[in-house]
């Protein structure tokens, strides 16, 4: 007999058995039933509003949900290095996901009880428009789900309806090809129900709109017609995703923020397509996964999990100094090329084309973006200057207050911070997390036009965007390969620290190369006189062809016939 496993466990739904003693058949007292839910438009409401809480975001968990940055070239997450070292050298099992597997029980949960409201709102008599609406909505969240699923693992099992106690469970895995091709059958069904942006205001401010269902149509497409997915390269899949890209931008709806800085903290800006909004409070809560990791409820906490330490953060992720190398000169030359010498004492290799680099003073004349997304020694922060030295402020030396938590790289991730929180408040934050951005678009539609060789309109999209009031950077002018290589750089640098760098590196198939180089990190000296800057090897790493999907989680393999993805 074929075992069953977990996923298809929780689609079956709760149902009453039927009894012939109609005594039985009674209203519970203590909780509103099922079929009274789908009989008031306010509780379906509701039930639709729960739903937006199942998405994962960046800011969650220690290192689940979105927060992939410290398992990529961005940066080195200093508090939970012994358990990502798994993903950053080649040591991925099955069962060593840490907290990462608990996103396929999550996810396979929400797709449930989106298929549950589609099910039940099939027929309702209820508000046409509203249950329009929320039926568009439920098919998003769907989608979501399946495009991050088969992001991280390939083919899934594809679920397009509830079990019931009597149906076979066993499921094969379906075929990459065709997730995808239903992802975009339901974003085509329910776009035209979506809000416009301008209708999601009041109390539907933060409620999926057409714009989100056109963007996550493109993302979903880009990532299939990229080299990972797509390794002949058809054109047909890059005209698909720029004609996605060209329905989003025609809506008019949206254009690229003159705050950099400021958009992150603010999801009416302009540039936002889709975000995710919290409140003050937050708790702690369980998973119902089998691993049990806690998650926060309500708010987040990531200002206290990226503070410096000498404001009564943790600074968590450290951006590497490879990284920090990637940020252009304002004359948009890359200053740092690579580095020679001794593990403990590297020499900078640098760009003799970036005349306006100054190793003495490594933090002027760069890219604006790296000010508004990195904190550094020297960099004003809450209107003091950052102290990376010993025994600075931000440093580790064991003199100063909450030391333990000072940067092992001398570097924290500023972007997103609200720089009025404070560790004596006693409050979690409340800044959105930023699935989708107009920007993220112009570069998906800039690479998909370099792939149908119309390089002038590509060049075009990406200078928009560096030429953003307070960015103002050169445009580029590269052709053929190097094109395609700024555009990578761009993206890159443009959506740094935001989960976007570990979809891309993998889709290019970039990552065994990116994902492989030696974490660098820094040490600052300050005498009387001058600083001087030592660079070292904090870590090596290496990525294994087999990471680009990850394995499926253990309790699935000993629960089903599911083939496991190759190299685990």
């Amino acid at each position: 007999m074929k075992t069953t496993f977990y996923i298809l466990l929780i689609f079956i739904l709760s149902t009453t058995v039927a009894c012939e003693n109609d005594i039985l058949n009674l209203t519970p007292l203590d909780a509103v039933s099922e079929g009274a839910v789908w009989d008031d438009l306010d509780l379906v409401n509701l039930y639709v509003n729960a739903r937006y809480n199942e998405l994962p975001h960046g800011f969650s968990k220690w290192a689940g949900g979105l927060r992939f940055t410290g398992i990529t070239d961005e940066s080195y997450h200093q508090h939970e290095q012994p358990h990502l070292r798994k993903h950053t050298n080649g040591g991925l099992t099955s069962d060593n996901l840490f907290f990462f597997n608990g996103f396929w029980f999550d996810a396979y949960e929400a797709i449930r009880n989106n298929t549950i409201l589609l099910e039940q709102t099939e027929t309702s008599e209820l508000d046409a428009d509203k249950i329009s609406q929320f039926r568009a909505e439920a098919r998003y969240l769907r989608a979501y789900f399946y495009a991050e699923l088969i992001s991280r693992y390939g083919g899934v099992p594809l679920i397009e309806s509830t079990f019931q106690l009597e149906d076979d469970f066993s499921l094969e895995r379906a075929r990459y090809e065709d997730v995808v091709a239903f992802i975009i059958k339901e974003l085509d069904l329910a776009i035209p129900d979506l809000l416009d942006r301008n209708k999601a205001v009041g109390e539907h401010f933060g409620r999926l709109t057409k714009g989100a269902g056109l963007a996550l149509k493109a993302r979903t497409l880009l990532y299939a017609a990229s080299p990972l997915n797509n390794q002949q390269n058809s054109t047909e899949k890059w005209s698909e995703v720029a004609l996605a890209c060209e329905a989003l931008f025609e809506r008019n709806e949206y254009s690229l923020s003159g705050d950099y800085s400021g958009l992150f903290l603010n999801p009416s800006d302009p540039e936002v397509i889709f975000f995710k909004q919290f409140i003050d409070e937050f708790g702690e809560e369980t998973s119902n996964s089998p691993e049990g990791y806690y998650q926060y409820t309500g708010g987040h906490r990531i200002d206290e999990w990226r503070f410096p330490n000498g404001s009564g953060g943790w600074v968590s992720e450290n951006p590497t100094q490879n990284f920090i190398d990637q940020y252009e000169t304002l004359s948009g030359e890359i200053p740092v090329l690579g580095y020679t010498g001794s593990d403990d004492n590297l020499q900078p290799i640098l760009n003799p084309a970036a005349t306006d680099y100054d190793p003495a003073r490594p933090y002027d004349n760069r890219d604006p973006r790296f000010a508004f997304s990195v904190y550094h020694d020297e960099a004003i922060f809450k209107g003091r200057e950052i102290e990376m030295w010993n025994p600075g402020k931000d440093s580790r030396d064991p003199s100063v207050d909450f030391w333990w938590n000072g940067s092992v790289l001398s570097y924290g991730i500023r972007k997103s911070l609200d720089e009025s929180w404070s560790f004596e408040s006693n409050f979690g934050s409340q800044q959105p997390w930023i699935y989708m951005r107009l920007s993220e678009f112009y570069l998906t539609y800039a690479e998909a036009q370099y792939h149908l060789g119309r390089e002038d309109l590509a060049r075009d999209y990406v200078n928009r965007i560096r030429a953003r009031q307070g960015v103002n950077m050169p445009p580029i002018d590269a052709s053929g390969l190097a094109l395609l290589d700024k555009i990578k750089h761009e993206r890159k640098i443009e959506l740094a620290f935001e989960g976007n760098r570990w979809y891309d590196a993998r889709r290019w198939r970039d990552a065994e190369i990116d994902f492989s180089q030696s974490v660098i990190g820094l040490e600052v000296t300050k005498t009387a006189t001058a600083k001087s800057y030592r660079f070292y090897v904090e870590e090596t790493r290496s990525y294994p062809e087999n990471h680009y999907v990850w394995p499926l989680p253990i309790q699935e393999i000993l629960r089903s016939n599911l083939e496991q993805n190759p190299g685990y």
